[in-house]
């Protein structure tokens, strides 16, 4: 049996593209494996680029809507607390005009303000409990953040100071539910 290298299939029939340069491309257009490899080799770093960028951008989003979703826990409730300073407000009121009448120790009046400073206790340390403070105001310098001036008066406190409160002001964790309306010293 004779053995003619150009009928064996285990060699190559065309040696010109084994023999030249790796990183040519061959004539029939296919690219060399070394061009092939650092072409691979650069779309996996670009790959890799905007798989990080992306992640990036997951992780921020998630720890934003975490975020979010516990402001909506901590203020969800805000416009609501809102309505409950009014309620509180006239508690207030009720318990001043009742003190204002002046009933004798254990007489009727005395035991109906006596109820009302304990209802207007059991609602106040409620708001509390749900992250509502008191905005200190009298004696304190004005701060436009936390107060509004609703008017101003000849004091013998030094000018911007606080002489006055109108109306309590509120924080819900720290944020301005309602700002107390005050009176100034005037300058």
């Amino acid at each position: 049996m004779i053995s003619d290298s150009s009928t064996n299939s285990s060699e190559p029939a065309d040696n010109s593209a084994i023999e030249g340069d790796s990183d040519r491309t061959p004539t029939n257009g296919i690219p060399s494996p070394a061009a092939a490899a650092e072409e691979l080799q650069l779309k996996l770093q670009e790959s890799e680029k905007k798989y990080l960028y992306l992640y990036s951008e997951f992780e921020n989003f998630r720890r934003r809507i975490e975020r979010d979703r516990l402001d909506y826990i901590k203020f969800g409730h805000e416009g609501f607390l809102k309505e409950l300073l009014q309620v509180l407000d006239n508690f207030e009121r009720a318990l001043a005009h009742a003190k204002s009448l002046g009933g004798e120790k254990g007489s009727p009046l005395a035991l109906v303000v006596q109820g009302i400073e304990m209802i207007h206790y059991q609602f106040a340390e409620a708001l509390k409990a749900q992250g509502v403070t008191a905005v200190p105001s009298v004696g304190q310098k004005f701060d436009p953040t936390l107060h509004e001036a609703v008017g101003e008066e000849e004091s013998k406190s030094e000018p911007g100071t606080i002489v006055k409160e109108m109306q309590k002001g509120y924080q819900l964790h720290g944020r301005l539910l309602r700002p107390a309306r005050v009176v100034v010293a005037k300058k």
